[in-house]
């Protein structure tokens, strides 16, 4: 989902520029609010995660696809934390060639602005929704996994809009861009279920949706060891 330098008008770019300078702008001043220090350790454990996922690509005919991440990292950090983990992301791949510095606003628009705010959005209502039915470790399992793959579809199918100031791209490139998507989007939901799956087991807490859960403050709660009663001799 990369788009690099030269293929489509400045213009557009410009425009996306400005929108996703200030989404940046603003997560960062979000994040400020309400900053836990707590969670910085996993930031940089989930910036590194995804920079790798990224780099590994798994066919899909006529094209390949690889983790995004941006559904995964709403759901543990927020939206705001995660766009600006994928800004960073993405900023470092553009300098190393991977998209370009000219579609570096496009290319944050769709992941990281977009598909933050979607896969958020989309994840918690599906998450409020399960956990009346089943538990919520298996409710943000679930609910990551579906949003990640509605998000990954629909922000290819944005692509396919932004692509349309290109000429010659029509109709039957669009549906192709989000047919190809469509399948991508069943590696997306995996890869985010299996990672997420990881830190609902070790680190239920550091995950947004079960801050306040009564997952998270059962594992707050500290052991005490059980008192023998004492008896007289």
């Amino acid at each position: 989902m990369h788009v690099p330098d030269g293929v489509l008008p400045i213009w557009l770019l410009a425009i996306l520029y400005i929108v996703s300078g200030l989404m940046l702008i603003i997560s960062v001043k979000m994040i400020n609010k309400k900053f836990d220090d707590r969670l910085v350790p996993y930031m940089g454990v989930l910036a590194a995660v995804i920079f790798a996922a990224q780099l590994v690509n798994f066919p899909v005919p006529p094209s390949s696809g690889h983790l995004v991440g941006s559904t995964l990292l709403a759901v543990m950090l927020g939206p705001w934390g995660g766009m600006l983990i994928i800004g960073m992301v993405l900023f470092v791949q553009a300098l190393y060639g991977d998209g370009g510095l000219l579609t570096y606003g496009l290319n944050f628009f769709n992941m990281g602005v977009f598909s933050c705010i979607v896969g958020w959005a989309l994840a918690l209502l599906l998450f409020k929704g399960l956990k009346r039915l089943t538990s919520e470790k298996k409710s943000v399992l679930i609910s990551a996994a579906v949003a990640s793959y509605v998000t990954t579809v629909s922000a290819a199918f944005v692509l396919g809009l932004e692509l349309f100031t290109v000429p010659g791209f029509g109709v039957a490139a669009l549906s192709a861009i989000t047919v190809i998507h469509a399948f991508i989007g069943i590696g997306e939901a995996v890869l985010t279920f299996m990672i997420l799956l990881y830190f609902v087991k070790a680190k239920p807490q550091v995950i947004s949706f079960l801050k306040e859960s009564e997952v998270t403050e059962m594992a707050r709660v500290p052991k005490v060891p059980l008192l023998m009663p004492q008896t007289e001799s």
